[in-house]
């Protein structure tokens, strides 16, 4: 990314911010004012979104100072994440739109330059069976279809697990049965199902432990210790590691448990069976937190199953904001104060009472990745 940035600034030029066009942003400049052929260029005004929505975001909450914490507080981190061809927008564009703005008009009242980006994430590009993507020619992902058929979480694995982080890869429906059923399923879907199941139905609540074993508490440190490296590449922009290191230590706690068969010592040795299922499901709850960025819907079923009531992260919310002279529009935002999840891991009490869990993710007939081919070539 930066190396692209350094050789766009070889041929530096002028860059109009206007076009010919009858729609968009008017021009706020006299002698433009009124005039319906010219309109602002759309990637100028569109990085502008970024400061303005954060002003009407602390204006909404009733607290017209709030956005200054992200835009006037050196300490506040800016990341930008994207496809690589809009880097130009946001390593040029946009810090030279910060750096003409000073320390923000009116808005920024003297209190400091506005903060520039720290850091630039950009992608490479994803094709799909081996074609570039193309609204016109069915060639695509189109959301409100998928969900007709798929649920959100395993598109959201699948795009971040082998998604275009480094290089261009390739979208193909039987990579993403395959990575649903043999990943999603078959590691983490399967290690909740069972913990909680033979928790369930054996103890009704978190068991109370006996004294662990140092296989135990080593178990629960390799966990813990995921916090702090997920964390430091999700930071970093690497997030395909970071849902794989997290996969990797879900497989490391499957692998206890397949180990132990609590569902086999609850028979002989009540006791022991508590111990290793207190172990798995303190796992389980650090577990879905690690997944939480990537898996939100089926974290937070998690959260529930696990007794707890509040929201882990999400939902997002569309509130309505009055323009006055009975205009309004809405806004994407969320009730983030009533968010209870924490970057730390688990400490789930015994005794606390679990729910009855169900399957996470469902398995999916690899006949599939044919129909959905053959449903994209019809659109052609």
């Amino acid at each position: 990314m930066r190396n692209f940035s350094l050789r766009l600034l070889e041929e530096i030029r002028p860059r109009p911010i206007t076009r010919d066009l009858d729609w968009g942003v008017p021009i706020p400049v006299e002698g433009y004012d009124g005039r319906p052929d010219k309109k602002i260029y759309v990637w100028f005004d569109a990085v502008i979104g970024y400061l303005s929505a954060s002003v009407e975001w602390a204006a909404s909450r009733g607290e017209p100072d709030a956005w200054r914490e992200w835009w006037q507080n050196p300490d506040a981190r800016h990341y930008y994440v994207m496809g690589k061809d809009n880097i130009t927008f946001h390593s040029v564009m946009w810090p030279a739109i910060l750096l003409g703005y000073g320390e923000g008009g009116e808005l920024g009242a003297g209190r400091g330059p506005l903060e520039l980006p720290d850091d630039i994430l950009a992608s490479e590009y994803l094709t799909m069976e081996g074609k570039k993507f193309a609204t016109s020619r069915g060639v695509g992902i189109f959301v409100r279809d998928f969900l007709e058929r798929y649920d959100p979480d395993p598109l959201r694995y699948y795009l971040t697990a082998a998604g275009p982080e480094n290089q261009d890869t390739d979208f193909t429906w039987a990579e993403f049965v395959r990575r649903n059923n043999d990943e999603l399923l078959a590691t983490w879907g399967n290690l909740v199902n069972r913990t909680l199941t033979v928790a369930h139905r054996n103890f009704g609540a978190v068991p109370e432990p006996a004294e662990l074993t140092d296989h135990d508490v080593a178990l629960l440190a390799s966990v813990e210790v995921g916090f702090g490296s997920v964390g430091e590449l999700i930071e970093g922009g690497r997030f395909r590691a970071a849902v794989g290191e997290t996969m990797a230590l879900a497989a490391r706690v499957n692998q206890y448990t397949s180990e132990q068969a609590p569902w086999a010592l609850v028979k002989d040795d009540r006791q022991r069976a508590a111990t290793v299922l207190f172990v798995a499901l303190r796992c389980v709850d650090s577990l879905k937190v690690l997944f939480a960025p990537f898996l939100p819907f089926t974290s937070q079923v998690v959260h529930e199953l696990l007794g707890y009531d509040d929201v882990l992260a999400g939902p997002l919310e569309f509130h309505e904001v009055d323009e006055g002279d009975g205009e309004s529009h809405l806004v994407l935002t969320g009730d983030y104060e009533r968010w209870g999840g924490a970057w730390v891991a688990s400490q789930l009490p015994a005794g606390r009472p679990l729910r009855e869990p169900r399957p996470l993710f469902k398995k999916l007939d690899p006949a599939i990745a044919e129909e959905e081919v053959e449903r994209m070539r019809s659109a052609e």
